[in-house]
């Protein structure tokens, strides 16, 4: 698996898992992940249609 693919993965699981949204925005999220925030917004658009900031939103919406 590449390194993006990586990072999505663990994106998931901070976002699933560890419910991150709760206290860190989606630039912080990539940094404690140590991902390329831009390239990962990239793949989360292209992957479900929306970038990573919307997503982050998304998630707090719904589960906060």
């Amino acid at each position: 698996m590449g390194k993006m693919m990586e990072d999505y993965a663990a994106f998931e699981q901070a976002m699933d898992r560890d419910k991150v949204y709760l206290d860190l925005s989606f630039e912080e999220i990539s940094a404690a992940l140590g991902a390329d925030e831009n390239a990962l917004d990239r793949l989360i658009l292209n992957e479900i249609g929306f970038g990573g900031r919307e997503l982050v939103d998304f998630y707090r919406s719904k589960f906060c």
